[in-house]
């Protein structure tokens, strides 16, 4: 049987790190049509820290960072390339470290998302998944997926699947258009490039300025001040294995309309984890094969 740390150790290789990103109002208000949505581009790092530890749990503590880097453009598509790195601490003071690194690619339109995804535990590779994701407009938006590793193979999966940036703009559809719901089955590429999850995102009602205004000051984070908000849930549930009905994890957090987040937190059951942004630098977007860096964000119109 395997340690409660292993098992904790483990919890990490389910993340979905895509997501992972001011409007005063009731809920009674009128919803405007929503606007065109554009994601920024941003580099952003988040400080992870242990929010809290079950009485089953073998973790004491858990320090670490997340690093969060999204450029592309609707017309060029988007490119997400992340890394988890965290150290667990168990109940003897022993500590684990994990490091997980991930590149994806996804086209807008949802036709096309590649990943690449390593996995290193006390700085020994331990697991590395790598493959591309199409939709064949032949098989009414199925989804094909052709694995390079783990092992080399294929998976089909149904064409009501999404993709993390897909999510993301659902999710930002749904929050400006005043639902406070949404329902969606996604593919990230996660465990072995087999895995489906069933989602379940609770929208909560959009934040005002001075909400916005209260969290810590960051350099550049006071272009999101005047951007609306909403507090986001999002539950990940297993198919297979959730049989009692409780997600595999949850993640919450402050979704602004350009995309970038804050206020982090990752559900594990018997642990969670506190994410507070660090740091962050907008980007330029990409005109279709073209990036540079910006200290500022693009003004909006």
């Amino acid at each position: 049987m395997k340690s409660n740390l292993l098992n904790t150790i483990e919890l990490f290789r389910t993340v979905s790190l895509a997501a992972l990103l001011a409007m005063s109002g009731s809920a009674g208000a009128q919803v405007a049509p929503p606007k065109t949505m554009e994601l920024a581009p941003h580099r952003a790092v988040y400080n992870l820290s242990l929010d809290q530890s079950g009485a089953g749990s073998n973790v004491t503590d858990i320090r670490g960072k997340l690093i969060y880097d999204f450029t592309g453009s609707a017309c060029a598509g988007y490119t997400l390339n992340t890394r988890l790195l965290t150290q667990i601490f168990d109940r003897e003071g022993k500590p684990s470290v994990t490091d997980i690194r991930s590149e994806s690619f996804e086209q807008a339109g949802g036709e096309r998302f590649t990943f690449n995804t390593s996995q290193y535990l006390n700085n020994q590779l331990s697991e590395a998944t790598k493959g591309i994701a199409l939709r064949k407009s032949s098989n009414k938006g199925a989804l094909l997926v052709e694995l390079e590793k783990p092992k080399k193979g294929t998976v089909k999966l149904a064409s009501n699947v999404v993709f993390p940036t897909q999510h993301s703009l659902e999710i930002l559809k749904a929050a400006q258009l005043g639902e406070s719901r949404l329902q969606a089955n996604l593919y990230d590429g996660s465990e072995k490039g087999v895995k489906i999850y069933e989602t379940s995102t609770v929208i909560g009602s959009p934040l005002s300025r001075d909400e916005n205004a209260k969290l810590p000051a960051v350099k550049n984070s006071n272009a999101l001040n005047d951007l609306r908000a909403w507090p986001i849930v999002i539950s990940y549930y297993d198919a297979k294995q959730s049989k009692d009905g409780l997600p595999t994890y949850e993640v919450s957090f402050r979704m602004y309309e350009n995309g970038v987040s804050r206020k982090l937190r990752l559900d594990y059951g018997t642990f969670s984890l506190a994410g507070e942004l660090a740091s962050i630098e907008f980007l330029t977007p990409k005109s279709c094969g073209r990036s540079r860096s910006a200290s500022t964000p693009k003004q909006r119109g």
